[in-house]
């Protein structure tokens, strides 16, 4: 399998499994710090934070392109297999129009921090970093969308 590939089927993945290392680790070491050497970490609170909403930022994505966004199907089940597919579709076209809706209001979000000069507390790192972030997150969800919504259209269902 090539990278391309790879990439394309666990991107999100991998990534929020490299951030949820990184939050295990640093809540280990603090506690390790804080009950053997008396000292924690100031800083590890803050990343573990900024950790766990790019992982949740990142699961929009990856919900998408695994198609396992929640949902209530109890009356579409009762559907036909034809009517239930063009459902899924405009399910995605709303999740498309959202994410688009999202990416403009954190570009909103991003030049007001720049204005602003807003830093994290303990790091100080410009806060417009953590939403340029969240921006991506928002672009690759619209990417999926896409994505999801061409597969659909072309009758290329994804092997389980």
């Amino acid at each position: 399998m090539s990278i391309v590939k790879w990439l394309d089927k666990n991107l999100e993945l991998a990534c929020m499994a490299v951030i949820l290392a990184v939050m295990t680790v640093l809540s280990f070491a603090n506690v390790i710090m804080r009950y053997c050497f008396g000292s924690a970490l100031t800083w590890s609170d803050e990343v573990c934070c900024y950790c766990l909403a790019v992982s949740a930022f990142l699961s929009l994505p990856a919900t998408i392109r695994l198609r396992r966004m929640i949902r209530v199907d109890t009356f579409t089940v009762l559907l036909s297999k034809n009517l239930q597919k063009w459902i899924s579709m405009l399910c995605n076209v709303i999740i498309l129009l959202f994410s688009i809706l999202c990416v403009n209001g954190s570009r909103e979000l991003i030049a007001v921090s720049l204005k602003t000069g807003q830093r994290s507390p303990a790091l100080q790192i410009p806060v417009a970093n953590f939403y340029m972030i969240m921006l991506v997150c928002f672009v690759l969800a619209i990417i999926r969308a896409a994505e999801v919504i061409f597969l659909d259209l072309s009758g290329k269902e994804e092997a389980k």
